[in-house]
């Protein structure tokens, strides 16, 4: 409340009662009270108190009206430099000195209204496109590539961000000609020792991966062949050492986590297993600089939970056990990514975790692929039967922590843990989240679909294994391996 009374009054220069909401002065002479809030007082004409005035150095003193300056958006440069112009000065000391504002992140590439919507797509939907990774910067960092070079509007980057968008929105017919576009610019590049040409095709063919994954026909699993084209790149490429760099780490990272994730997919779907011919590996500076444990989490799964799935893959199935005994060393480093793991998750879960601030959104789809890892390391490694409660807790918090969640795109954790569901309770609650997550108008196409198709077959499996004759890893084989296409975790 004002203590001077309403601003009606205060025009009048009458004494206010200053009774809320309206005066009593406003009611008896029937005056609409303008009350007591804040006002924005403009200076009047012959306000010379209040006017906004730059003073001409040269007439100190001065009254003119000519010497006052009245401006909208202009800044003291500009008002400086009018001053040294109408007084015919030859304003020497203002070359050079403009002050150019930075673009945002844009580089001046023509896009047409079209592109200019896609790009926009692109970015509101980063955690649709891109999976479960830090979005934002992964996000920034591939549109960064993509507008590098202003002159050049071909660049496979830009296009690929335009295909996935297209896709999305248009679906797979009108997003061809950006694919397209893609695939000739990527056969077309000659120097592929240089290091932007290098990224760039890296890039670029990650995206068409991505595309491929976005389709809603699966039928051939062609999204493999672009992971393997970019894992032949990595490891046969002489010029890959000029991308470990810390500014390139995110986008290593990335690869290196759809590589874990395929190698999965390959290891239980292909008997005997006939992957791409080299082991994913770590290759961003985070991680050959420090210790996998001290790793910093670029992509939203911590590198420890990619580098124990892959030690797990390579104990699953599909050879002889005498082919694929480990050796004390590979032993020690897998108990080892073990109980950092389990250390991360706690005894009672991370969903029990009394906290004063709410989770952010990458600490729970860390949670998440940490509870999957542990539970499918306990399968594959540990042979478990699933009744032990160590086991039984992991599935719990892992199903605690999808419920929390409402809705989940992230294939594989989800895979891992509802295959788990035993019971009506936990079972609604994992259809619930299904549910949801197909719903979710942001969601990647029919990927959630054919995860909840594969879990149902699993939970059929195990009820019609009555007397436990057949082992849960022969089921989870035989399951992964009864899909038609090579099935997508990513």
């Amino acid at each position: 409340m004002g203590i001077k009374g309403c601003w009606t009054c205060r025009e009048r220069k009458v004494r206010c009662d200053s009774v809320w909401p309206s005066c009593g002065n406003c009611i008896k002479a029937q005056r609409v009270c303008k009350g007591y809030g804040i006002q924005l007082s403009w200076p009047r004409n012959g306000d010379k108190k209040r006017t906004i005035v730059l003073p001409d150095t040269l007439c100190a003193g001065s009254t003119n009206q000519a010497n006052i300056k009245r401006f909208l958006n202009t800044s003291s440069w500009d008002i400086s430099l009018s001053a040294e112009l109408e007084n015919r000065r030859l304003p020497v000391r203002y070359l050079r000195t403009m002050r150019v504002p930075h673009p945002r992140y844009l580089s001046p590439i023509t896009l047409d209204q079209e592109e200019f919507y896609l790009l926009g797509f692109f970015n509101e939907s980063r955690s649709l496109i891109l999976g479960p990774t830090d979005q934002e910067a992964l996000a920034k960092f591939i549109l960064r590539v993509a507008f590098s070079d202003p002159s050049d509007t071909t660049n496979p980057v830009l296009q690929g961000v335009l295909a996935l968008a297209s896709l999305q929105i248009h679906g797979s017919f009108k997003s061809f000609r950006y694919k397209h576009q893609v695939m000739s610019s990527v056969k077309e590049s000659l120097n592929w020792s240089d290091e932007r040409t290098l990224l760039r095709n890296l890039m670029a063919t990650m995206l068409l991966y991505h595309y491929e994954l976005s389709l809603e026909s699966n039928s051939k699993g062609s999204w493999v062949n672009y992971l393997c084209t970019v894992k032949k790149i990595i490891n046969t490429s002489p010029a890959v050492h000029k991308l470990v760099r810390q500014e390139y780490s995110i986008f290593l990272d990335w690869i290196y986590y759809h590589e874990v994730l395929a190698e999965f997919t390959v290891r239980h779907w292909k008997v005997p297993y006939e992957g791409c011919g080299w082991a994913p590996t770590a290759r961003s500076l985070s991680v050959t600089e420090r210790s996998v444990l001290e790793a910093e989490n670029n992509i939203g799964c911590p590198i420890n939970v990619l580098q124990l799935v892959v030690r797990a893959c390579r104990q699953a199935i599909v050879t002889k056990p005498f082919e694929t005994e480990p050796t004390n060393d590979h032993t020690e480093d897998t108990n080892t990514l073990e109980h950092s793991i389990s250390q991360a998750v706690g005894n009672y879960g991370p969903i029990h975790v009394e906290s004063t601030t709410s989770t952010d959104q990458n600490t729970v789809i860390s949670d998440l692929h940490r509870i999957a890892c542990l539970i499918y390391v306990n399968r594959a490694v540990h042979c478990v039967s699933g009744t032990e409660f160590r086991h039984k807790r992991l599935v719990r918090e892992g199903i605690l922590l999808l419920t929390k969640m409402q809705t989940c795109q992230y294939a594989w954790p989800l895979f891992i843990i509802a295959c788990e569901a035993i019971g009506d309770d936990q079972r609604l609650a994992v259809m619930d989240v299904f549910e949801q997550s197909q719903k979710d108008r942001r969601r990647r196409s029919s990927h959630i679909h054919f995860i909840q198709h594969t879990v149902e077959a699993m939970w059929n499996q195990q009820d019609l294994n009555t007397e436990n004759q057949v082992d849960y890893l022969t089921i989870f084989n035989a399951v992964v391996g009864g899909v038609p296409f090579i099935p997508p975790f990513a």
